[in-house]
């Protein structure tokens, strides 16, 4: 073994100074600066410290096993607790008033949820079950998504020195063979899941398991093969690599899939400069340069404190590309200053005694752990807010669109989880929320789903809700997004509607944006569809327009009355968030207009350009723009004065808000003669 090997590699620090800034940046989401700035792949930053740790730890390991036969799990998880406790608990305990200031209850709660496991290293478990997508918009107000990374590291630190010590003992001629067999099985897991569920893909430890085996790779065969790094093609390889790792940042996005076969471009990359780079040729000149290695060096605590930073700092405001500078800039002051007051100390076993840094660390703990489990068991600390507030509030504090229960808990099928609820999103259209005479029907995806309550409560009839997730009414031969079995639910919903007996109205709404990308119907909907399937064959835009016309045409002709909802104006941020940040209004209900950057004229151009023309006098078409914006004055309301948020989640309404519609919907209706007085009530938000 060469042990000259296992000094200090500055271009180490220098790799980890490239994966915290992509990661930055790429969280950042800088808008007008150009694709390149946003650095759309800037989340394979995460997979350079990935490979990075398994380099590291295998050197560790195999170093130890070699000098002295056997090996100190009691040292080793010390040094790796010394590494990664103190920064977590610092970040934990700076947050939790920030928290407790902008998180409404339900929100509250899942933090804490959140906090709990990163404590215990398993987020990326945690996060999967919540069904956070990390690519999803809204995924970027979780403060502590980010330590889901952490989860699958600790994870690896738990699993491998058992694996890399019994094949040291007992199978040494063979243990790079049985690397590089786990890791190609580990490769080929991640590129199935990717296409059957790719959430699971994202958040499972094994799918990552080879690109910290390559780490391993690496350290092995420095350890044992004695590289050298004269010659071309040391000079040459980390050349390549660097371009790897740089286009794999600039040209990755959201939709590639990852981690797959494509994740194999930036991993080659990062093996490339670890494997080749050095001091004596360029790019390990360049990564070995102060100012890389500085930034390599606070990179646990920037990668630590930025998401917190980014996350709260977005709550409740839509940020200018101004506000992220400071962001940045704020993660960046912070981390100097934890490395040298928590990081540099902590990590001196002569400064803090290995008993004191347990008792620390373990009364750290349990403070933060009976923090979270008492503002879980609290259902998000209510008491913070006075009785007024709490009322007001819980209308928020959850999504409008999950909201509606069976008035008398009659449960149904969940048909993705297959629980019993009584819930009404996400039914079977076997066994939906079903009510009184059932003469109000609500079909489509969420974005009819926060419209129901709120009619129910002004229009006094029964019911049936057909509300399914990312599921509107179009061809049975559809779908879109990752709800593959949205085709099964049209078929269904179809075969419920030709079994009435009696007409009924039929509101239907949708989140129209996903008619620009349908897929084709899978071979298996429900089962693709619970595995949370992505990719599928594409479909062009207007095949599902024209289904979509062709269903209404198909209600109308079975003598039913359609009123067909067009689009909600987009909202510039969440009404939960910003009612959080100010709860102090509810008391007089004394908000003030807070306007969105949504033309009006443009949504009802828009819509008029793609909606079908149905002349019908069984079809009310509403535009939500009449109810929810001042078409005089061309403005669009994220908060109407005197009245409260219209918004609660993305492109979604708050009771307030679907109030607002349905308000002048029941009008509309009345006019028609569809509904009576005696069929209505005034059900103002209270």
């Amino acid at each position: 073994m060469n042990s000259s090997k296992l000094s200090y590699r500055a271009e180490i620090d220098g790799l980890r100074a490239i994966a915290v800034v992509s990661v930055i940046l790429y969280h950042a989401q800088f808008g007008s600066l150009g694709s390149i700035v946003r650095f759309t792949g800037g989340f394979i930053g995460v997979d350079i410290f990935f490979v990075i740790s398994g380099y590291l730890i295998t050197r560790i390991i195999l170093s130890e096993l070699e000098s002295k036969g056997s090996f100190s799990f009691l040292n080793f998880y010390e040094r790796r607790a010394r590494r990664i406790l103190p920064m977590l608990f610092v970040v934990i305990f700076v947050s939790i008033p920030y928290a407790s200031q902008k998180l409404l209850p339900s929100d509250f709660v899942e933090y804490a949820g959140s906090t709990l496991a990163s404590l215990f290293f398993s987020s990326n478990f945690f996060f999967y079950f919540s069904t956070t997508e990390y690519n999803a918009e809204s995924a970027l107000l979780k403060p502590f998504l980010h330590t889901w990374s952490l989860g699958v590291e600790e994870q690896f630190y738990l699993v491998f020195p058992i694996l890399a010590i019994v094949a040291y003992k007992y199978f040494r001629k063979h243990f790079l063979t049985i690397l590089i067999g786990l890791s190609l099985l580990s490769l080929q897991v991640a590129e199935y899941l990717e296409v059957r569920n790719p959430e699971l893909n994202f958040y499972l430890p094994f799918s990552r398991f080879w690109e910290l085996a390559v780490g391993s790779m690496l350290a092995y065969r420095e350890l044992y093969y004695k590289p050298s790094n004269e010659g071309l093609a040391s000079k040459s390889l980390p050349i390549l690599g660097l371009y790897l790792i740089a286009y794999s940042i600039l040209f990755f996005d959201g939709k590639t899939p990852h981690p797959s076969f494509y994740t194999l471009i930036p991993i080659i990359g990062i093996a490339l400069i670890i494997g080749f780079a050095s001091k004596d040729e360029l790019v390990g000149k360049v990564l070995g340069s102060k100012p890389f290695v500085w930034v390599g060096l606070i990179s646990y605590s920037a990668y630590l404190w930025h998401f917190p930073i980014f996350a709260f700092s977005r709550m409740g405001k839509e940020p200018t590309n101004y506000d992220k500078f400071e962001w940045i800039a704020l993660t960046a002051i912070l981390s100097v200053l934890s490395y040298f007051v928590v990081e540099k100390p902590f990590r001196k076993s002569d400064l803090i005694r290995r008993k004191s840094f347990f008792v620390v660390i373990g009364l750290a703990a349990i403070s933060i752990s009976s923090i979270m489990i008492y503002s879980m068991k609290t259902d998000g600390v209510w008491e913070r807010y006075t009785r007024a507030q709490q009322e007001f509030i819980k209308s928020f504090n959850q999504s409008e669109y999950a909201s509606l229960e069976h008035p008398l808990l009659i449960k149904g099928l969940h048909l993705r989880s297959q629980k019993s609820v009584s819930n009404c999103r996400m039914r079977s259209p076997n066994d939906p929320c079903r009510f009184g005479n059932e003469k109000l029907i609500f079909l489509g995806d969420s974005h009819v789903g926060h419209y129901e309550r709120a009619f129910i409560d002004l229009i006094k009839e029964g019911f049936i809700s057909f509300n399914y997730d990312q599921c509107p009414f179009v061809g049975e031969n559809i779908w879109f997004g990752n709800v593959a079995e949205c085709s099964y639910v049209n078929e269904q919903r179809k075969i419920m509607i030709n079994n009435f007996t009696e007409p009924k109205i039929i509101f239907i709404s949708a989140d129209y944006n996903q008619f620009r990308s349908p897929k084709r119907r899978v071979d298996d909907p429900i089962s693709d569809g619970r595995s949370n399937r992505a990719n599928g064959e594409k479909v062009d835009s207007n095949e599902a327009w024209n289904s979509f016309s062709e269903n209404i045409s198909w209600l109308i002709a079975k003598g039913h009355k359609v009123v067909l909802i067009r689009s909600v104006p987009s909202q510039k941020f969440e009404g939960a968030r910003w009612l959080a940040n100010n709860a102090n209004y509810i008391s007089k209900m004394n908000f003030p207009n807070v306007i969105n950057e949504t033309l009006p004229s443009s949504v009802k151009s828009y819509d008029d350009s793609r909606f079908p023309t149905i002349d019908a006098a069984s079809v009310l078409v509403v535009d939500p723009i009449e109810s929810l914006c001042d078409l005089a004055k061309d403005i669009c309301f994220d908060v109407k004065r005197d009245y409260g948020p219209l918004y609660n989640g993305p492109r979604h309404l708050s009771y307030l808000g679907a109030n607002l519609v349905a308000i002048d919907v029941r009008k509309d209706l009345i006019e028609r003669g569809w509904l009576s007085e005696l069929e209505t009530s005034q059900s103002p938000f209270h």
